[in-house]
């Protein structure tokens, strides 16, 4: 009898290790994959939020020159078209045909 028990004691004891590690799996699985009804509702949620910065986005106008590198916007005879900070120069706009950017007077001559 005492041979019984001691069989049947470490089987007890394997059964009852697998019944404890299966429960904490079952509860890890439920916290990394939540219910549907969950994810429908958070994904909802998600494309609400996507639409919004989309409409934003959209509502946003870029001028033509803006959207090219390099490019500054054209400016008439006689207006500022440059700008002296120390001894940097920084151009404003470009003068039309015929005409150059004076940078002792900083306009279009």
């Amino acid at each position: 009898m005492a041979k019984r028990i001691s069989a049947i004691a470490p089987c007890m004891c394997l059964v009852v290790y697998f019944l404890t590690i299966q429960g904490v799996l079952k509860v890890e699985s439920a916290e990394l994959f939540p219910p549907r009804e969950a994810r429908r509702v958070n994904e909802k949620e998600m494309l609400m939020e996507l639409q919004d910065v989309l409409e934003k986005l959209q509502s946003k106008r870029v001028l033509s020159w803006e959207s090219k590198l390099n490019q500054v916007p054209k400016c008439t005879l006689g207006d500022v078209c440059a700008v002296k900070r120390g001894a940097r120069m920084g151009k404003l706009c470009d003068c039309p045909r015929r005409s150059n950017c004076n940078y002792y007077f900083l306009k279009c001559l």
